[in-house]
């Protein structure tokens, strides 16, 4: 039996430009993941079991590029799974192998003991599990690149708003430096060619950079208990196009304060991390002033003031709206004070480690 596991994610800086082709981030893996297990069938069928939804596994069969699900329901549910296999088994198709029966079972700890989720992009890791799994299964030896470019492609083909950059950090781990690519571009490349072609282009705009962190830096993450729609949100804030001016300003603010802030890294910089943060913050408040959409909510709103007051360097994290938020501190510097006006704000302290790993 084969086992992989794909980390969660949590966005540090440049959220909302890092939807545009070539615009930077910076994300980091979190120690909570989606695993997933593949071994051969007995049967001529195979089976997927997602411990999170179903009691028993659900049988699946294959129908030319498409598996099927007879449980209608269990087919939407299992959606970002079933995508993956399908996309995976074209590359395989379009390298000449054969396709095997197999059973694969997917679990997740990336939500609190309630089921509610934290905002880690369960939807990415998801899609990383299965290609990773996939991979070992059919030793088919993909390159990390391969792996995050097939678990795009299937995303593609259910949601077009996405960055993908929360694809990327679960393959990569880590900390990441992150641009996403011309989404039209590698669209019409899905359609025009096979799978493997798409997979050896290079893909305009993408940008992918492993990152060290400064000595002694620490990231806190607080949660605030109420989940977020990224898509709506980063849907009402592409309607800010129809102001170029006013868009393209925050495109511009966010990439210089991104740039600066991968500079900080790479000088072994705190203080120079911790001012990029809370310029990108005032960045994207600006912004939400415009869009008026409520991103930092006023629960994100204490998370950071309390954090700051305690001399941490704060912002949400991700689409804001709720979840979560972000703090970077000197090692240990007032962490336990942070944490504790936090808990008396209702704000949920979640004591994740940045995840380095395969």
């Amino acid at each position: 039996m084969i086992h992989v596991k794909a980390p969660g994610k949590l966005y540090i800086a440049g959220e909302y430009a890092v939807t545009e082709p070539g615009y930077k981030s910076v994300l980091i893996a979190v120690d909570r993941f989606v695993t997933a297990t593949i071994e051969d069938s007995d049967g001529d069928h195979g089976t997927i079991h997602s411990k999170t939804l179903h009691h028993e596994p659900i049988v699946f069969e294959r129908s030319e590029d498409h598996l099927v699900v007879s449980d209608v329901h269990a087919a939407n549910q299992l959606k970002y799974v079933i995508t993956a296999i399908e996309v995976f088994e074209q590359y395989i198709r379009s390298n000449h192998m054969a396709l095997k029966h197999f059973n694969l079972t997917i679990d997740s700890n990336l939500a609190d003991d309630s089921g509610q989720k934290y905002g880690l992009g369960s939807s990415a890791a998801v899609l990383v599990s299965v290609i990773k799994a996939l991979n070992e299964y059919y030793e088919t030896d993909l390159s990390n690149l391969y792996i995050y470019k097939l678990a795009v492609i299937a995303n593609l083909k259910l949601q077009s708003l996405s960055s993908c950059g929360d694809i990327a950090v679960s393959v990569y781990t880590g900390w990441l430096a992150y641009s996403t690519f011309d989404h039209e571009w590698v669209m019409q490349q899905i359609e025009d060619t096979s799978v493997n072609e798409v997979l050896k282009k290079n893909w305009p705009g993408l940008h992918i950079e492993p990152l060290q962190a400064p000595e002694n830096m620490e990231v806190l993450i607080g949660w605030t208990g109420s989940p977020a729609s990224s898509h709506h949100l980063v849907s009402e804030v592409k309607r800010l196009k129809s102001e170029p001016t006013f868009y393209g300003g925050f495109l511009e603010q966010s990439h210089a304060c991104v740039e600066q802030l991968i500079h900080a890294f790479k000088t072994n910089h705190i203080k120079g991390v911790q001012k990029m943060i809370r310029q990108n913050r005032k960045v994207i408040q600006q912004m939400d002033r415009e869009a008026t959409v409520d991103i930092e909510t006023p629960q994100l709103k204490t998370l950071c003031d309390v954090a700051e007051k305690y001399h941490g360097a704060a912002k949400t994290s991700g689409a804001g709206g709720g979840d979560c938020g972000i703090t970077i501190i000197k090692s240990d510097d007032n962490k336990a004070q942070i944490y504790e006006e936090w808990r008396k704000n209702n704000v949920k302290p979640l004591e994740f480690n940045v995840y380095h790993g395969q």
